[in-house]
């Protein structure tokens, strides 16, 4: 009786310790975190967010931004549809750039973005 109990233990210890590596990432922080670093002028960054199929344009979003002062004005993420491996994120607010002295904006609730988990992550793909 003890060495099954003691083996009950053990198993559920190890799937308690399996569970804590897996990744609770938020598909919704992860456009957050996409957002946060386009506006940062952080095209390595915005490219480590996204899947494979999409670096070539987060890095040519992120370098748009180069010559404006750009900032997340009231921006809120939801997360849509999620299955195994995609997810739907929408979004509330807006970019805010900044071009001398003139203010431009794009409108974040006309976009829906695609992710991916890859690798342990949930990662944007594009836009639907």
């Amino acid at each position: 009786m003890n060495k099954t109990i003691l083996l009950t233990s053990m198993l559920l210890g190890i799937l308690i310790l399996f569970s804590a590596c897996t990744s609770t990432s938020d598909p919704a922080q992860s456009v957050m975190d996409y957002l946060t670093a386009l506006t940062a002028q952080d095209a390595d960054s915005a490219v480590s967010l996204s899947c494979a199929d999409w670096e070539e344009q987060a890095r040519l979003e992120a370098d748009s931004f180069l010559s404006v002062e750009a900032v997340l004005n009231n921006v809120q993420c939801q997360t849509g549809m999620v299955s195994d491996d995609q997810a739907d994120v929408t979004c509330s607010g807006s970019i805010d750039m900044t071009y001398n002295e003139e203010v431009r904006s794009i409108d974040l609730s006309l976009r829906t973005y695609a992710l991916q988990y890859q690798a342990g992550e949930w990662r944007v793909c594009g836009y639907k």
